[in-house]
């Protein structure tokens, strides 16, 4: 029995419209992974997915097609030839090609290249097929040039901008966080890997195209099978010209459709750190500018605010840009491109329907792609959808959306552009995120030490903490000889211990308090930095110690270092605007060490 267009797209008769977009898209996938042959196979599947989608999207035309198919294998052989001669009779002004002959086809693209009368339903071809795959956006290599220093220009300044003087020491403890969130990161996708190991291993895996599905696809024009005396619908010369025009170009830029998720990882996370340097420039004047307050700015660019409010700010920027271009910056420096209503040929592609496609997209992907970028769910989603697309060929928002996402080799100045790109902006987001993350875990840790009992019973002997009821002995500890210090083990715990021990760090405290301020009149700045960076260390929750701690260093002329304790003060204290002259100062200073130091 001669395969049905069912059969070829292995699918049941009775299979929902979802499933036959399924089946089409698998279609397209399987052959936009090649690049068009010399005996144009590639080229036969998107024209027959052409017709088969053009019968099976819509509602008349597959309850015809049913109704077709029920009479053709139903019927004997002279049933068949009279329904089908009664069909073309009946339909022989509507613009269909049957069954006739295999020069059927040639002759319906002679009448469209005479100039034949033509109806509504013979330029019903899939636009999808034919849009063209290669954005016109910095093809040439002047444009890649001028792109990627743009780009380039952007995060150097950023970069310049917020590095800090001690660089160094930043540098290393940026490091430290970045390598303890990598093995994070490792550890999760770990996780989620092991676990969708196991899930495939009890799931049976989905059938593919079976090669008798696949010779009916790639000869449908020249055997007709699979509409089995019904109506063959006609082609267009001219859509078959852009098609075979839309193909060449593909094979050009070597454009597949093999999921590449690192890449697609690599320019989403690339948009949302562009975007976001764009955003802290926009905080920064509104900042300067009075719009808006220092809590607001601390908690507006706090690490684990500012991720959610990027990426949901960014939903608009992305269906825009999708829309007009179909590509972002990271997807054009990453080489990916998007095409939407793939399977679909009756789907509207006016821009508003583009549109409107591209933002139910991109909010799916906030929403369960990066977990609307709260950073302790996102790289869980992150590995859970590396992990459907190494399954499926494709994300769920991209199946829902119907969006097919295709791939082109980036070339090596956008890859390193690219990928240096995104070493600099995690440096850069690590130097920026380092204070206010460190400041949330000496608050979350004051919080968690006022919950502790401080009963000394229930504590063990020289507990050390910075914050809360209990401070820091370390001073203490040290001022103690030792041979007077029995060990750890042996020692006993009492009150007398504690309170000694307490005794001793509120005299220090009460000592560093008057000295400090008295060695910032009397002009012993570098005597007063030392004893405000110990009374500091001691109290750093309190704005005094860091207040006194920047003038100090800044009569010294350490300006970077001044601005740093104005800030720590401006934290505890944000009410004080006289810290923000002393941050000004400070700044100019460095601005005119700058001059200076380049003028010899």
């Amino acid at each position: 029995m001669k395969a049905t267009l069912y059969e070829a797209l292995g699918i049941p008769q009775a299979a929902s419209d979802e499933e036959v977009r399924a089946a089409l898209r698998r279609l397209i996938r399987k052959y936009y992974a090649k690049t068009r042959d010399g005996q144009g196979n590639v080229e036969e599947a998107l024209r027959f997915i052409n017709h088969a989608s053009r019968i099976l999207s819509d509602t008349d035309h597959r309850q015809r097609y049913d109704q077709e198919l029920a009479v053709t294998t139903d019927a004997t052989t002279e049933q068949r030839i009279a329904h089908f001669v009664s069909n073309a009779a009946a339909d022989a002004g509507t613009g269909t090609a049957t069954q006739a002959g295999d020069d059927a086809i040639d002759i319906a693209e002679e009448r469209v290249l005479t100039g034949a009368e033509e109806s509504t339903e013979k330029t019903l071809h899939h636009p999808g097929l034919t849009e063209r795959v290669v954005a016109t956006f910095g093809r040439s290599l002047g444009g890649r040039l001028a792109l990627c220093a743009l780009f380039v220009a952007f995060i150097a300044s950023a970069i310049v901008f917020v590095t800090p003087a001690d660089a160094v020491l930043v540098a290393k403890q940026v490091l430290v966080w970045l390598t303890l969130t990598l093995l994070a990161l490792a550890l999760i996708y770990g996780v989620v890997h092991g676990l969708a190991h196991l899930r495939r291993r009890r799931v049976l895996p989905m059938p593919g195209l079976v090669p008798q599905t696949d010779i009916a696809i790639l000869n449908w024009r020249r055997e007709k099978s699979v509409f089995l005396g019904t109506d063959a619908p006609q082609e267009d010369a001219s859509w078959i010209f852009q098609l075979r025009m839309a193909e060449l170009e593909r094979a050009k830029a070597g454009r597949t459709s093999e999921p590449r998720p690192w890449n697609r990882l690599g320019a989403r996370l690339f948009d949302y750190a562009i975007w976001g340097l764009m955003l802290a420039l926009l905080l920064s004047e509104l900042h300067g500018a009075g719009a808006v307050g220092d809590r607001a700015a601390f908690w507006l660019g706090h690490p684990l605010v500012a991720p959610m409010l990027i990426t949901a700010s960014w939903i608009p920027i992305e269906a825009l840009l999708i829309a007009s271009l179909q590509q972002t910056p990271g997807k054009w420096l990453f080489g990916v491109y998007l095409q939407f209503s793939i399977s679909d040929a009756y789907a509207r592609r006016d821009v508003r329907a583009q549109l409107q496609r591209a933002l139910r997209r991109a909010f799916r992907v906030w929403w369960e792609g990066i977990a609307c970028g709260f950073p302790m769910a996102a790289p869980i989603l992150i590995a859970v959808a590396h992990e459907t697309m190494a399954q499926n060929g494709e994300t769920d928002w991209d199946f829902a959306e119907d969006c097919l996402v295709t791939h082109s080799p980036p070339g090596v100045l956008n890859t390193v552009t690219g990928v240096v790109g995104l070493a600099a902006m995690l440096w850069l987001y690590g130097v920026a995120w380092h204070e206010p993350m460190t400041a949330s875990i000496a608050r979350a840790r004051s919080a968690l030490m006022s919950w502790v009992p401080s009963r000394p019973s229930l504590l063990p002997y020289g507990f050390q903490g910075d914050v809360g009821k209990i401070g820091s002995i370390e001073g203490s500890l040290a001022s103690i000889p030792q041979a007077l210090t029995p060990p750890v083990s042996t020692r006993p715990v009492n009150d007398v211990d504690t309170s000694a021990l307490f005794a001793e760090r509120q005299a220090r405290l009460a000592l560093l308090r008057g000295e400090g301020p008295r060695m910032l009149q009397a002009g012993n700045w570098r005597r007063a930095a030392e004893l405000c960076q110990a009374w500091s260390n001691l109290e750093f929750w309190s704005p005094d110690p860091w207040r006194c701690l920047g003038y100090a260093m800044q009569a010294q002329g350490y300006h970077q270092d001044a601005i740093n304790a104005f800030r720590k003060a401006e934290q505890y204290d944000p009410g004080d605007r006289s810290l923000d002259a002393a941050i000004e100062k400070s700044q100019k200073g460095i601005v005119v060490d700058f001059l200076n130091r380049y003028r010899r």
